[in-house]
């Protein structure tokens, strides 16, 4: 196992076309996370949230099992060059809070939590993201 990751750290297009899945996958999970929590907090709302749910959240957990597949494996290429870099270790606590409000979030009912704290939960969710997606960028520079 640990030989395909060397392979894979030595394949001049590997590490590259591992990144472009990284961020088809983020494109996904964020943007699915986006259109549903938007509608959570008042936009359209015109739209039946379930339905929107029923296109929203498969989508954006196919893109978190993508980023995670490919944030690993290009994880396992460099593991100690990359475990030192702090962005990437608040990087995966924010992704592991980010897992924790959505549990709540659907604990509560999901869908049906239209309330003020599923409100609150769907900012948070956004802003935990967007910083997930921040840390991301910035492991390649700290």
């Amino acid at each position: 196992m640990a030989a395909s990751f060397m392979a894979l750290a030595a394949h001049p297009w590997a590490y590259p076309a591992l990144s472009v899945l990284h961020l088809l996958g983020l494109g996904a999970l964020f943007g699915g996370l986006l259109v549903f929590e938007l509608r959570t907090l008042g936009a359209r709302r015109d739209i039946d949230p379930s339905a929107l749910a029923r296109l929203a959240i498969p989508a954006a957990l196919a893109g978190f099992a993508l980023c995670a597949v490919s944030g690993a494996a290009m994880f396992a290429s460099q593991p100690e060059e990359l475990w030192v870099n702090p962005a990437l270790r608040i990087k995966l606590a924010l992704i592991a809070l980010a897992g924790l409000n959505a549990a709540w979030f659907h604990a509560r009912g999901g869908v049906r939590a239209q309330d003020r704290l599923g409100r609150w939960q769907c900012l948070l969710s956004l802003g935990i993201w967007v910083a997930v997606i921040i840390c991301g960028r910035w492991i390649a520079f700290v």
